[in-house]
């Protein structure tokens, strides 16, 4: 089952969050972390934009549309 695209935009949050915590160590603050990893899963979702324009494929441009706008929305 494909995930929604609220699911979507969380569970690339959470993948980059792990990621820059990780490598962060002691210096991965929760604030700077939090920023660092919307403004990853941000970049990923807009390329995914400009592909599925490119493409035409209406249904995914819209779907990863929906994913910026929960990622736009996560503090």
């Amino acid at each position: 089952m494909e995930q929604t695209p609220q699911e979507k935009a969380k569970e690339l949050f959470d993948h980059y969050y792990i990621i820059i915590q990780d490598v962060g160590g002691e210096l991965g603050q929760e604030i700077l972390v939090s920023i660092l990893a919307k403004q990853c899963a941000l970049y990923l979702a807009r390329e995914k934009l400009k592909e599925e324009w490119e493409l035409q494929n209406f249904d995914e441009y819209y779907y990863w549309q929906e994913v910026e706008y929960y990622l736009e929305s996560l503090n």
